[in-house]
């Protein structure tokens, strides 16, 4: 009894402080009766690891700095936890770490200008004011000699001792998975090693592993447009009652809109990865893998990487190593850029790529697209919706707000695809356009959520546009394109894009599967597997 009176004299109580916010808050925050339980025993074995090393601690100066620091470090993991629940009502999964480590300064200012809102800020006050409140008294007390005493008998220390050892036992073999620093150092591993083999196979010009067989020699501009965050379920030109394709609807006639296009992942890194490259779901981040810029480089086109999204996240980002692979890259955007990023910044340098002696072009355009901050991807004169948006039963005067800013940002969008277009047609030479996202977001449509999760992946998540345009002088070229428009209400997971890619390009190499390609006649439709609540699920069945 003594010994824990010495303890609370000692302020040691702090460290079970947050505990008692995630056992309270979590509450009404983790959806359910068993990760809740799950969430508060993680933390509570945390907390004693951290408590009793305090305790273990014999030099009084350290012993106070350990437990002010750790003390706001417990604050912390409760605080991302209980936001991360609060507004996704899932637990921090590797793939969300994911994006934070590819996350840049300014995306992470965007993040928290949504994120940051009343009940987030109160948390925080309760969380970290009271350990403000008490810092000036931990540094002024002196540590009270029981304790160093304590510390000093074997029986304690063995006690101590086991207790963090069955305590870090038990994390790692039942609750590693609701343990923060647990799951962060394992995602970074694994993030790490995705990059290390990203550099090693596709960030080369070439692949060892393709061999192409066939390809045209005509001149040739081809373009894909790679989007961000822009669901199908928002465009016009899929059926939404807003006008928010007023220039891609004016050429519908010359479009192939594909009606039924899945992205394999709703996070940018885990869908481009399987989108850019051989890789699927069966073989996620395969060793021997090729991209669809190294197939280029191998078919004798001159490629080029026109990126308006920002390279760098905790090092550069996986679509800019894939980027790499170009002849020539362009990346508009930089860390430092402090302004609003608009797409329409890539059209000059477009015009001058096309001005190149070059016969052969592959060009490929990453947009910033309708990525969030919504209301930062437009400029002010394509603010065209601000009355009420489309009914959801997820309405109130905020998400209103979110929903005219996507439908601003998807119309802007339209504007940008349409100008790329229109460029690529002055050309006069077999060309193709195609457009898709990597990923929708959620918008209040399914659900009272605003943002893309691999734990919920909902139709707008996961459906996506993809569309192509042909100039008339590819279509004279190549005759067998004529029946494509009638392939647009195939079934089909982009996840297979580069053997479409290859066929679309007039390209035949050793890997190519024709049933893969949705231009080939021979196309067969596939299961669509994504992964939903952690579980393997058939998107069409579901």
């Amino acid at each position: 009894m003594k010994i824990i009176k010495t303890l609370f004299r000692n302020f040691g109580f702090i460290l079970f402080y947050p505990l008692v916010v995630v056992t309270i808050a979590g509450w009404f925050l983790i959806p359910y009766f068993k990760p809740f339980l799950k969430e508060v025993i993680a933390f509570g074995l945390f907390s004693a690891i951290v408590f009793c090393t305090y305790i273990l601690i014999s030099n009084t100066r350290i012993q106070k700095w350990f437990l002010i620091i750790a003390s706001f470090l417990l604050s912390a993991l409760a605080f991302i936890k209980l936001t991360f629940y609060y507004h996704y009502g899932v637990k921090l999964s590797g793939s969300a770490l994911f994006v934070i480590f590819e996350t840049n300064t300014e995306e992470s200012k965007e993040f928290l200008s949504y994120y940051l809102d009343t009940p987030v800020l109160l948390l925080a006050g309760i969380l970290f004011i009271p350990w403000i409140v008490v810092l000036p008294f931990v540094l002024k007390r002196k540590i009270n000699p029981l304790l160093i005493e304590r510390v000093k008998d074997i029986k304690w220390k063995f006690l101590l001792i086991f207790t963090i050892i069955l305590a870090a036992f038990v994390i790692h073999k039942k609750f590693s998975e609701h343990n923060i620093i647990y799951t962060s150092v394992a995602s970074y591993s694994d993030y790490q090693a995705t990059k290390a083999i990203l550099k090693k196979t596709l960030a080369k010009s070439e692949s060892e592993i393709l061999e192409v067989t066939s390809t045209l020699e005509t001149p040739q501009t081809y373009v894909v447009i790679i989007g961000e965050s822009t669901s199908r379920l928002h465009m016009q030109l899929y059926g939404y009652e807003r006008e928010t394709n007023p220039l891609l609807t004016e050429i519908q006639d010359e479009l192939i809109v594909f009606n039924d296009v899945i992205t394999p992942n709703v996070h940018t890194i885990l869908a481009l990865d399987k989108i850019l490259t051989l890789s699927d779901y069966t073989e996620p981040n395969k060793e021997e893998n090729a991209s669809v810029v190294q197939l280029a480089n191998q078919a004798g086109f001159t490629t080029y990487w026109l990126s308006n999204q920002r390279p760098v996240g905790l090092h550069e980002s996986m679509s800019t190593l894939i980027g790499n692979a170009a002849d020539q890259k362009f990346l508009l955007a930089t860390d430092d850029y402090t302004s609003n990023i608009y797409d329409e910044n890539i059209f000059p340098k477009l015009e001058s790529i096309l001005n190149q002696k070059e016969s052969k072009k592959m060009i490929f355009i990453h947009l910033i697209g309708t990525h969030s901050d919504y209301k930062k991807r437009y400029p002010e004169q394509f603010a065209y919706f601000n009355g009420k948006p489309v009914e959801t039963a997820f309405s109130n005067a905020s998400n209103k707000n979110i929903i005219n800013e996507y439908d601003n940002a998807i119309r802007y969008n339209d504007f940008v695809v349409r100008e790329i277009i229109e460029t690529v047609r002055k050309e006069n030479k077999p060309s193709y356009v195609v457009y898709f996202s990597d990923h929708g977001d959620e918008v209040y449509d399914t659900m009272d959520l605003m943002g893309h999760n691999e734990y919920f992946a909902t139709p707008p998540m996961h459906e996506i546009p993809f569309i192509v345009w042909l100039s008339s002088e590819y279509k004279n070229q190549i005759s067998t394109f004529s029946e494509v428009k009638s392939y647009s209400n195939r079934r089909y997971n982009l996840e297979d894009f580069i053997h479409s890619f290859s066929e679309l390009s007039n390209i035949q190499f050793n890997l190519i599967d024709s049933t893969r390609s949705v231009f080939n006649q021979g196309f067969q439709e596939r299961t669509r597997w994504i992964n939903r609540h952690k579980k393997q699920e058939d998107y069409d069945n579901r």
